[in-house]
């Protein structure tokens, strides 16, 4: 009789804490459905504004392109802001939701967030009149080698926390932060982003010998750097 009871108990706490788990990861599901649905906060990104407004007082943005060329023509260094390179998403990249989804799913806009030596890539995306963002980090790292210096850009944002080291962060599904594994479903997308600006990116990483990513802008240069004078980390 006894041992009856004492079994009846063990199930009874077992099946409590089978309960309380199964309500924390519903909990936990539907906190990251809700983060998720939240468009992150943009007003922090220079040029935002001015992205698709139309405003007739603001003066046309460089041609970066032109800019880069120059730069390696003439072999000396360049600022580029991020408010710049959000007026050249606003005004070169056409994207367009191709498929059974492209009446009611847009992209609205692609912005670029710079801080020091990480730059998060953002798409907002329309839903019937409601936005959505993701985004990814990048980092750019350069190795020297006997064939010269090798721009890459890696996907990394850093670790969520100093004492939590992996997984590493990956980007935003709206305001959630998102570890490096879930990028997949988002990965193709970015890629034709990359795409559109081939020149721009072939002549910023590959014949650029020095690149470095600050708050708010990029400095690169193609001479490469000397022992006298030190550009920047040289990885990073």
């Amino acid at each position: 009789m006894a041992d009856d009871e004492e079994k009846k108990s063990k199930g009874g706490c077992i099946g409590k804490l089978f309960g309380l788990l199964v309500f924390l990861v519903i909990a936990g599901l539907g906190t990251a459905i809700y983060f998720i649905s939240q468009p992150q906060d943009l007003s922090d990104i220079e040029g935002y504004s001015l992205v698709g407004d139309g405003q007739s007082g603001v003066s046309p943005p460089r041609d970066l392109e032109a800019v880069l060329k120059k730069s390696v023509e003439g072999d000396y260094s360049v600022v580029i802001t991020e408010k710049e390179i959000n007026q050249m998403l606003a005004r070169d990249l056409k994207t367009k939701q191709a498929g059974y989804l492209g009446k009611w799913i847009s992209i609205k806009r692609v912005l670029v967030r710079l801080k020091e030596d990480v730059a998060e890539v953002i798409v907002v995306r329309e839903i019937q009149g409601y936005e959505l963002t993701t985004s990814m980090f990048l980092q750019v790292e350069q190795v020297e080698s006997q064939e010269g210096i090798k721009t890459m850009a890696h996907l990394h944002g850093g670790s969520y926390h100093e004492m939590l080291p992996v997984p590493t962060r990956g980007g935003h599904y709206g305001k959630l932060t998102v570890p490096q594994g879930f990028l997949i479903l988002v990965m193709p997308e970015f890629r034709k982003i990359a795409e559109v600006f081939e020149s721009e990116l072939e002549i910023g990483f590959q014949r650029m010998s020095r690149f470095k990513i600050e708050d708010k802008r990029l400095k690169l240069d193609p001479n490469p750097p000397s022992r006298e004078a030190d550009f920047g980390e040289s990885g990073f």
